[in-house]
């Protein structure tokens, strides 16, 4: 008599290999999941503050006013400051939060707050009462985890390295 079909035996071994291919499986894609979620955090703060220094200096240009773009507190603010004391002039703030545990370093420095001026198309740094060009040059590098994403002034020129 032929018998077809499978044993017992055979069956929980099949089960057995699958159990491991799909537990391997999940492992791969939950860390997969993890980086791209964190690239995606930072790439998108980073973006964002990009686009606070563009805006800021178009601002300052065709307005011909004062911009500060603020990091305090875990959060970046970008505003009119005319009169230089690191606050709004008009009540009027756009605010970029950061996620907890991401940090901010300015030239290499991690900093808890600093300012950033922009006047005629330059990036300032507010020395006493006045501003000087000390800030034309820079690089501004936010920490998540184990990624950093880099803006970079140049020459008054912010770009975001890759």
């Amino acid at each position: 008599m032929v018998k077809t079909g499978f044993t017992l035996l055979e069956i929980l071994i099949v089960l057995v290999i699958l159990s491991v291919l799909f537990g391997i499986g999940y492992v791969s894609f939950e860390t997969v999941y993890r980086n791209i979620s964190t690239e995606s955090r930072l790439s998108g703060i980073s973006q964002n503050l990009f686009f606070f220094l563009v805006e800021a200096r178009r601002g300052a240009v065709l307005k011909d006013t004062i911009y500060c773009i603020k990091f305090n507190g875990g959060k970046f603010y970008s505003f009119v400051d005319e009169d230089l004391d690191g606050n709004s002039d008009n009540g009027k703030k756009s605010e970029i939060s950061l996620e907890e545990s991401m940090e901010v370093y300015v030239n290499g420095n991690k900093v808890e707050n600093f300012e950033i001026y922009t006047y005629d198309a330059f990036f300032l740094k507010k020395s006493g009462n006045t501003l000087i060009t000390e800030y034309s040059n820079l690089e501004i590098e936010i920490k998540y985890k184990d990624r950093t994403k880099v803006i970079k002034i140049e020459n008054s020129l912010p770009k975001i390295l890759e």
